[in-house]
């Protein structure tokens, strides 16, 4: 009786060593792992040497663990750990790698931006690089800035300020009366007689035009009487220039009445006719004098404003 030979499959071959080269394989792939771990926080900073900052803010909406801390656009830190205070404020915990620490200074600014698009931005400022840095363990207060926080507030004022334009352009509102008053005020003053019959009324502005008519007669008539030919003002001024040319004759009489006393003086022997000098020049100075008074009297007759005058209205 013949026996078939029995066909083995390749695969069912046992490997030489399989334990070994399965624990060396598991071991790669944790290095590989470890490895990648390592390169992972390495790449995070964690190995980094840091400091640690405390920042006070009034809530922490929107701050989470991890979250960057940036200055001039650029991440320097991140939150390490949140927490409520005893004071009632979030604490937020920051930390900062030492070289990226010396941007921190004691009058660096710190704020908490929350705006309509996008999530909530930590951000540091520092004005002036020269001041002392920031020491280990500061704690700084956050200014907030909530753009979302004054949309209740806004929208209650418009709501508002809706009511209030219902209420303005209402029909028995009080705009849209003063509105139909000024209508009628600005048809009245293109009307005859411009805007006077308009603020004041028909009657009112006929009398006022009646009134300025008769004021313009009476200065015409005052300034013909006063200033014109042959007028008040004219004669007055003719006496003016007549006492001028009086004065002027009194004067010249005056120095000749003084030239012969100082020729009396020097020379005793003509003093006869310096005296009988001193009779004409005695005579010519009186006479002035009397011109000059009469003119004096003639003025105060003529000029319109020496005494109180009565002026009759036409």
């Amino acid at each position: 009786m013949d026996t078939e030979p029995v066909e083995r499959d390749p695969l069912a071959t046992p490997i030489a060593h399989a334990t070994a080269k399965a624990y060396l394989l598991l071991a790669l792939l944790i290095a590989l792992l470890a490895g990648f771990v390592l390169y992972v926080m390495h790449a995070r900073g964690v190995f980094e040497e840091k400091r640690h900052f405390v920042l006070l803010a009034e809530n922490s909406e929107g701050v989470a663990v991890g979250m960057d801390m940036t200055f001039s656009g650029f991440a320097i830190g991140r939150v390490a750990k949140i927490e409520l205070g005893e004071d009632g404020k979030a604490h937020i915990h920051v930390e900062v790698p030492v070289k990226d620490a010396r941007w921190l200074r004691t009058s660096s600014v710190f704020t908490l931006e929350r705006g309509l698009v996008g999530g909530t931005k930590l951000r540091a400022y520092t004005g002036i690089l020269d001041d002392p840095p920031l020491e280990e363990g500061a704690r700084r207060e956050v200014l907030i800035g909530d753009a979302t926080a004054g949309i209740p507030q806004l929208v209650a004022t418009m709501r508002e300020l809706i009511e209030n334009l219902k209420r303005m352009t209402g029909e028995e509102a009080a705009l849209n009366r003063s509105l139909a008053n000024v209508e009628t005020l600005t048809g009245r003053m293109t009307g005859k007689g411009g805007a006077l019959p308009g603020l004041i009324g028909e009657d009112g502005a006929q009398r006022i035009l009646a009134a300025l008519e008769r004021t313009n007669r009476l200065i015409d008539t005052a300034e013909a009487k006063i200033a014109g030919s042959g007028g008040v003002l004219d004669t007055s001024l003719a006496a003016v220039d007549e006492l001028r040319r009086l004065l002027a004759a009194a004067r010249e009489s005056l120095r000749k009445v003084d030239a012969t006393l100082d020729e009396a003086q020097k020379i005793a022997v003509n003093a006869r006719v310096a005296s009988e000098d001193l009779d004409v020049l005695r005579a010519e100075v009186e006479g002035s004098l009397r011109r000059i008074s009469q003119l004096v009297e003639e003025v105060n007759r003529k000029w319109p404003f020496a005494r109180d005058r009565e002026l009759k209205l036409p």
